[in-house]
């Protein structure tokens, strides 16, 4: 029996371009270029020069982990391979658009790190480093045009579920007969060795996870928390750590400008921004940053030893899906 999904959910869950675009379409901010954040008033530059500067570095369970690059690569193999297919049933797909500049992998694990962005984003997620605003509000207008030019039709034979109807009253739009398992997108990721990814993706987040579980456990870690807590009351401020001061629930529900530095996110109050700096300054003293990597480090490849065999097969898998990702779009840009 076929799924059944909403066209836009289940399209755009298909759809790499609208996942690089994922952190400027999520959120609660204003819809674009209608009020400009008072600090930056400048949407065509930077709003700082860099907000990942003092970020923690690569852990060694990133190794067992596609980088942005790999997947990019990977997504491209997929849409061009997916092209016969669509062709077949005489539906077409948006073309493949390279995603840009992205926030690190691991920067806000320990919540932010760099004075110069939070006394312009707060707590906020910022912008990657070199991305105006106006090009963010752009990304997002562009991916949004994207999604309306799918038709039913296409997201059912891509996705190989069914479309519900648009609007009520509607008939819903099922999926043609010969449809592959998955759609061409399914079929398109078997061809490209990358049907397996996301299940090895997911084993390996699961020993992130745990490992950073035994690292808020380990005597280090909590020495380290109550250092940074004992400097942070030294400006008024409680908390026991840092992620329990970037997850303050205060951030969520201040009312403040919609029109934020990040078109996706409120401006962040005054309290906010002064909070993230004692954060950031209190991490500085306590070489917060570098020291909870080093723990973390040390439990991750403890797990690494634990589960060679696993991640071993993970890492086996990783290449060839490279490999042939690569080969696939060496291909098609001939």
């Amino acid at each position: 029996m076929r799924n059944r999904t909403s066209p836009v959910t289940g399209a755009r869950a298909m759809i790499p371009l609208a996942a690089a675009t994922a952190l400027l379409a999520t959120g609660c901010g204003g819809s674009g270029d209608t009020a400009r954040d008072e600090r930056n008033d400048k949407d065509t530059e930077p709003v700082v020069a860099t907000s990942f500067a003092n970020a923690p570095r690569a852990y060694p369970l990133d190794a067992y982990r596609p980088t942005t690059a790999e997947t990019s690569t990977v997504d491209h193999a997929v849409r061009v391979l997916a092209g016969p297919c669509l062709k077949k049933f005489g539906v077409s797909w948006p073309a493949y658009e390279a995603s840009g500049a992205g926030i690190p992998l691991n920067a806000r694990k320990y919540g932010p790190t760099d004075l110069d962005s939070v006394r312009v984003y707060g707590y906020k997620p910022p912008l990657p480093d070199g991305v105006t605003r106006q090009e963010a509000v752009a990304a997002q207008r562009e991916a949004q045009a994207r999604d309306k030019t799918i038709t039913p039709a296409a997201a059912a034979v891509y996705t190989g579920t069914t479309q519900e109807a648009q609007k009520k009253g509607g008939t819903s739009t099922e999926v043609p007969a010969g449809v592959p398992e998955g759609g061409c997108h399914g079929q398109a990721r078997r061809a490209a060795l990358a049907d397996r990814a996301a299940d090895d993706l997911a084993k390996v987040q699961t020993l992130f996870f745990e490992a950073s579980a035994t690292t808020k456990k380990d005597p280090g870690s909590i020495a380290l928390d109550k250092r940074w807590s004992a400097c942070m009351q030294k400006a008024g401020l409680t908390y026991p750590d840092p992620l329990a001061a970037a997850d303050d629930e205060t951030w969520r529900t201040t009312r403040t400008s919609p029109n934020g530095p990040h078109p996706s996110f409120p401006a962040p109050s005054a309290k906010e921004i002064a909070t993230a700096e004692a954060d950031v300054r209190c991490k500085a003293a306590t070489g917060y940053v570098a020291k909870r990597h080093a723990i973390e480090s040390g439990h991750q490849k403890q797990l690494i030893e634990k589960n060679e065999a696993m991640l071993t097969a993970v890492n086996d898998r990783k290449r060839r899906m490279i490999e042939r990702a690569e080969t696939v779009v060496a291909k098609d840009k001939k």
